[in-house]
């Protein structure tokens, strides 16, 4: 007993874990947008937000809410000291900038629904990201619940054919078959139809683009990650792409990809880069969703203010 007495007088430290943080600080520097909230969730982790103190340097910029976000209030900068009751404590450089600032990326999932779609939207819903999901109509009854969880989450469910098949490379009456029918069995499962389509290989003829009925949504980032299978390549890529406009193309039935995914989105939310669907993308600049039917659409490049 005494020499156990003595070890924690000369060395207090020994026994850390009544001291550890409560929490864990993921992103030290956040953007986020005038009159929005960012989750807090996606700063801190392992938190207890009832067990700890939130405080503004400056509330007219940004202050925390009672359910864990952080609220954009005016344009600036300010610190919000994250504390537990045991008085660690770390601090958040908060940039708080104009709407019109505004940096917009379209992250397009093709080839579900799969076995890892429901640990996308997990992740996708703790960083307020939106997608667009390019489902195969031949695929979707295998994941209904999948599928109607991306529609009550808000993200954009887009039609990739029924089959998968080559559009170009078959008969037209078949080719028509195969966008008709997926779109169906999509809207059958889904609960609503599908609001945009891609053509499997980005192949397509005018004439069934204007058949859809729905804009032709391609890509001018490709991340390759059916080819490599690599996380750290495919979060490179995404982290590379990522610039205002752009819309970026994944497969969602890798492992991999949902990996990299999680790498690149936790530095390009913390930035304050937007991740939005492809038809919030392509119709920011006013352009009615009608008039692009029949388009090829690769990207949404607008001229800032």
């Amino acid at each position: 007993m005494l020499l156990f007495t003595a070890a924690l007088l000369i060395c207090p430290g020994i026994f850390r874990n009544e001291e550890a943080r409560a929490y864990t600080v993921k992103n030290n520097k956040v953007t986020i947008y005038e009159g929005e909230t960012f989750p807090m969730d996606s700063i801190v982790s392992d938190a207890d937000f009832l067990k700890l103190r939130l405080i503004s340097s400056d509330r007219s910029v940004s202050t925390p809410t009672k359910d864990g976000a952080l609220l954009g209030l005016g344009i600036g900068e300010c610190v919000v000291t994250v504390s537990d009751r045991k008085g660690t404590r770390d601090e958040i450089e908060v940039k708080v900038v104009s709407k019109s600032d505004i940096h917009m990326v379209a992250l397009t999932l093709d080839d579900g629904p799969g076995s890892h779609a429901m640990e996308l939207m997990d992740y996708f819903d703790s960083r307020n990201v939106k997608v667009t999901f390019f489902m195969i109509g031949a695929d979707i009854g295998n994941y209904p619940k999948s599928a109607q969880r991306m529609v009550d989450e808000g993200h954009e469910i887009g039609s990739h054919t029924m089959n998968h098949k080559q559009l170009t490379a078959i008969k037209k009456d078949r080719a028509l078959r195969e966008i008709e029918e997926g779109a169906k069995v999509i809207e059958e499962v889904a609960g609503v139809p599908p609001t945009v389509w891609r053509p499997p290989y980005g192949d397509s003829t005018e004439e069934q683009r204007i058949a859809a009925g729905m804009p032709t949504v391609l890509w001018n980032i490709d991340t390759l990650d059916w080819k490599y299978k690599d996380a750290d390549r495919v979060a490179r890529e995404i982290i590379n792409g990522a610039s205002d406009g752009n819309i970026i193309l994944v497969h969602e039935i890798y492992k991999t990809t949902v990996e990299g995914i999680k790498k690149a989105l936790d530095q390009l939310c913390a930035k304050g880069i937007r991740f939005v669907t492809s038809t919030t993308l392509l119709t920011r600049d006013g352009t009615p969703v009608e008039d692009l039917i029949g388009q090829r659409l690769f990207s949404k490049k607008v001229k800032k203010k």
